[in-house]
C-alpha cells in the first residue's frame, strides 16, 4: 500500500512538472536557456523544483488598479511627445550627442524629459542622513517615504521617530518599506508612526512571514519626497551599515541624490503609483486626486537648467526597459564606460554590448566591492571577471563594500538610482535610475570615481590563476542558479 502512495505522489508531481514546463513553453514564451534551465530543474530535483519555480519564476501575480495616477502619468507623456523635440533643439549643442539616448527613453520608456533641476551628490551616508533629517523637520505639509530596507536599528527608529514628530503635527506621513528587504525588522519600529496617524504600508508582505508568491519581486527603489518639492533617490537604504558601523561592510561607500525643481514632480508620481499599488483600500487616493496642487506645487524658478530623465522598471512591465536604457546608454558612449555596481551579473546581450564597446576602443572600466555582503552573488560577480579581463576590459575591487549603481558616459553624462548591472535589477525588481545630461554633476561623478580608484586592487590573470578548483566550481554553479533568480 505504502508503495503504491510513494508512486502516485510521484506520478502527481511529474504530472505537474510537465504541466509547468508547458505553460513556460506556450504560455510564456520565455528565453530558451531559461526554459532548458527550469526543465532541468524539475527533472532532476522534482518536488523541490516546483517549489522553486513558485518562488522565482512564475512571474509576479499583480492585480493593476488603473486610477487617476495613470491618466495624469499618460498625459504629462503625451505633451512631452509635443515638446521633447523642440526642448532638445533648444538645448546647447554640449547634449546633441545624446539625443538619440533622450528620444529612445521618452519612446521606449515613456521617461519625460525635465529641464529645470538642482541636485546635491551625497557618497556618504552620513551627510545624507544629516540632510534628510534637516528637510523632515522643516516639513509643513507631507512627507512620501519608500525604502527596501529600514533597519530596526538605532538609523531605522531615528528616521521613524523622525517622522511619527511631524505627523503628531499634522504633516501627511505616508511610508512604504519593502517586507522582503526589512523582512528582520518587527513590525514594533513602525507603531510609533501609525500611533501618531501616520499611515504605513508594507510591498508583497509574506503571509504569516513565511511566503508569497510575489516573494521574489521586490521594490528595490528608495525614493522620499517632501512637501512635493524636495526628493531624495538613490543607492542608500536606511541602516547603521550605510554609515560604516558595522567592521564588516566598513568603509561603505554609496551613491544618493538630493532633488529640488521638474524631477521631484516624477518622483511624487512614482511614489504614489507604488503606494497606490499596494493598498488594500483606494480612498486615501481621493485626497490626492481633490488636491493635485498640493502634491504636484509649481516648480520654483530658482533651479539652474539641469536636464534628467526618470527611467522607471519592474516586473509589471511587459518589457526590460532598464535593461534596454543601459543597453542604448552603451551604445551612445563615444569614449568612455565607467561602471560602479556592487554586483555584475549581466545577462548575454548586456555583456556582450559591453565586450563590443571595448573591442571597438573606448574605455570600460567595472567598479565591484571586494567586500561581499552575500556569498551567492558576490562568487557570481568573480565569475565574469575572466571574461571581462579577455575583451580588455579594466576590473577594480574596491577595498572596502561598495554600494554605489553609478554609470558614466564620456565623463560628460550620468546615471545614479538604484539599479544594480545584474539580472534581478533588470528583470524582477522595481527600479529607478536618473539619467543626468549635465556636465558640472558629472564632473563629481567623475572625480568620485578617480578617488575611488585610488582605494582599489585592479585585477589582473594573476587574480584568475589563483582560483582555487572549488572556487571555479561555485561559479559555474552559480551563476546558472543567477539566471533563474
Amino acid at each position: 500500500m505504502l508503495a503504491w502512495i510513494i508512486a502516485l505522489s510521484l506520478l502527481v508531481i511529474q504530472m505537474i512538472n510537465l504541466c509547468t514546463i508547458l505553460i513556460m513553453i506556450f504560455r510564456r514564451r520565455d528565453e530558451p536557456i531559461y526554459i532548458i534551465a527550469w526543465t532541468m530543474i524539475m527533472t532532476f530535483i522534482p518536488f523541490i523544483g516546483f517549489l522553486l519555480y513558485l518562488l522565482f519564476g512564475h512571474g509576479p501575480i499583480i492585480k493593476k488598479k488603473r486610477t487617476f495616477l495613470d491618466e495624469i502619468e499618460e498625459l504629462g507623456y503625451q505633451e512631452a511627445v509635443d515638446l521633447q523635440l523642440e526642448m532638445v533643439e533648444q538645448t546647447s549643442a554640449n547634449y546633441f550627442p545624446y539625443t538619440s539616448l533622450i528620444e529612445f527613453n521618452l519612446n521606449y520608456n515613456k521617461s519625460v524629459l525635465t529641464r529645470y533641476n538642482s541636485l546635491t551628490y551625497f557618497s556618504d551616508a552620513n551627510d545624507k542622513y544629516e540632510q534628510l533629517m534637516k528637510d523632515i523637520e522643516q516639513a509643513t505639509d507631507t512627507i512620501h517615504v519608500l525604502y527596501f530596507i529600514i533597519r530596526g536599528d538605532h538609523s531605522g527608529k531615528a528616521l521613524i521617530e523622525a517622522l511619527t514628530k511631524k505627523a503628531k503635527q499634522g504633516v501627511k506621513v505616508r511610508l512604504v518599506y519593502d517586507d522582503g528587504g526589512s523582512f528582520l525588522t518587527p513590525s514594533s519600529v513602525f507603531k510609533p508612526l501609525k500611533e501618531a496617524g501616520g499611515i504605513v504600508v508594507k510591498h508583497y508582505p509574506a503571509k504569516f512571514k513565511i511566503f508569497t508568491l510575489n516573494w521574489n519581486y521586490r521594490n528595490h527603489r528608495k525614493i522620499v519626497v517632501i512637501d512635493g518639492k524636495i526628493g531624495y533617490f538613490g543607492g542608500m537604504n536606511i541602516g547603521d551599515e550605510y554609515l560604516s558601523k558595522n567592521p564588516k561592510y566598513t568603509p561603505w561607500r554609496d551613491a544618493h541624490l538630493r532633488v529640488k525643481g521638474e524631477m521631484v514632480k516624477l518622483l511624487q508620481l512614482r511614489f504614489l503609483k507604488d503606494y497606490a499599488a499596494v493598498i488594500e483600500e483606494v480612498a486615501d487616493l481621493d485626497e490626492v486626486e481633490q488636491q493635485i496642487d498640493r502634491y504636484f506645487p509649481p516648480i520654483s524658478s530658482e533651479e539652474e537648467e539641469m536636464y534628467m530623465q526618470l527611467v522607471c522598471d519592474g516586473p509589471d512591465q511587459k518589457i526590460d526597459h532598464m535593461r534596454a536604457a543601459y543597453i542604448k546608454l552603451i551604445m551612445s558612449a563615444k569614449k568612455s564606460i565607467w561602471i560602479q555596481s556592487p554586483y555584475f551579473i549581466p545577462d548575454s546581450e548586456f555583456l556582450h554590448v559591453l565586450k563590443i564597446a571595448s573591442h571597438s576602443g573606448l574605455d570600460v572600466k567595472i567598479m565591484i566591492p571586494v567586500i561581499p555582503d552575500n556569498h551567492f552573488v558576490h562568487r557570481t560577480t568573480t565569475s565574469y571577471i575572466k571574461e571581462l579581463l579577455e575583451a580588455n576590459i579594466e576590473v577594480y575591487f574596491y577595498e572596502g563594500f561598495l554600494h554605489s549603481k553609478v554609470f558614466i558616459i564620456d565623463e560628460e553624462m550620468a546615471t545614479v538610482g538604484s539599479v544594480n548591472m545584474d539580472v534581478r535589477s533588470f528583470s524582477i525588481n522595481f527600479e529607478l535610475a536618473a539619467f543626468i545630461y549635465h556636465e558640472k554633476m558629472t564632473s563629481e561623478l567623475v572625480n568620485q570615481f578617480k578617488t575611488d580608484q585610488l582605494n582599489c586592487q585592479k585585477l589582473d590573470w594573476n587574480y584568475e590563476q589563483s582560483k582555487s578548483w572549488f572556487m571555479k566550481a561555485e561559479e559555474s554553479v552559480y551563476r546558472l542558479l543567477s539566471m533563474l533568480m
